[in-house]
């Protein structure tokens, strides 16, 4: 069964949140920064972690921000990292971009500012945890849909917009192997080291059409995937583009050690590819960022 932990010092709000997210799991709630992070501790003892975090920030004594960084730092210490972690969302009424940029930086996946819908939420919780068993619809609207007095519905039938996708890479090879796989799912642009890629998602911003997805390896003279992640999301930030608005961002890289894996994340992308990358993984880790 799914875990999740509710962390948040408003009874409301954990009463609301444990409303949304009780029939899909098991919802454990605490009030505190340091309780939280004793409470995954204690999970991860267990034997039985967290899969998700829904976490505030303003709080009495340790905030959201060092919580996450200490849960964050206990993964890295038993050698858990990127798709392994637990997934931590932040809930908060803090909507700034300052702390959001902070949090993403800090290792959360996604940020969802107060006051918290259930279809927003539930829907970055199926993005981040594939097992997360999907709602039917209500009755009254599957027999509205069914009705025969009812026609065809706008747009029906209509195609979906194809992706824009951007692949960075300095090695021709990986971007011909990266197109191959996404070029039946979207539009392919290139950037060939991190200041490229930086130049195209600003103009992609400021053009109206922003990417739904790059993918982006680190090792790249000049400018690397690192400092690229970093001044993307400050783009954004910039912009007004906070949390689930933002770019999908997979990192498509070689290094496969948890320091590089653990500061991308902290960085803020939402999904680390070793290579060499395989399609499946690859078009998986899409389809759990919705971008599929």
């Amino acid at each position: 069964m799914t875990r999740f932990l509710i962390v948040d010092d408003d009874p409301v709000s954990v009463e609301l949140l444990n409303e949304f997210l009780s029939p899909h799991g098991h919802c454990g709630s605490v009030r505190s920064g340091q309780e939280a992070i004793d409470a995954f501790r204690s999970a991860l003892d267990s034997g039985s972690p967290y899969d998700l975090i829904c976490l505030d920030i303003m709080m009495p004594g340790t905030d959201g921000h060092e919580a996450l960084r200490s849960i964050r730092e206990l993964e890295e210490k038993r050698g858990i990292c990127g798709s392994s972690g637990v997934k931590v969302i932040m809930t908060t009424a803090m909507k700034t971009p300052a702390h959001c940029l902070q949090a993403f930086r800090e290792g959360c996946e996604s940020y969802l500012t107060k006051p918290i819908e259930e279809e927003r939420l539930l829907a970055e919780v199926r993005s981040l945890l594939a097992e997360l068993p999907s709602c039917p619809p209500p009755a009254a609207s599957v027999a509205a849909a069914n009705s025969p007095s009812n026609g065809p519905a706008a747009g029906e039938g209509a195609s979906p917009r194809p992706g824009r996708y951007l692949i960075v890479d300095d090695d021709r090879v990986c971007r011909e192997l990266l197109k191959d796989m996404l070029s039946a799912h979207g539009q392919c642009d290139f950037a060939y080291d991190g200041r490229e890629a930086i130049d195209a998602v600003r103009l992609a911003i400021e053009d109206g059409a922003p990417y739904d997805l790059v993918c982006l390896d680190i090792m790249m003279p000049g400018t690397d995937g690192h400092r690229a992640l970093r001044e993307i999301r400050e783009i954004e930030a910039q912009n007004d583009i906070v949390g689930y608005d933002g770019v999908k961002i997979i990192m498509t890289t070689a290094l496969c050690n948890s320091k590089h894996c653990v500061q991308a994340f902290r960085e803020g992308c939402e999904s680390y590819v070793t290579k060499p990358v395989r399609e499946a993984e690859l078009l998986g880790a899409m389809r759990q960022l919705g971008v599929l």
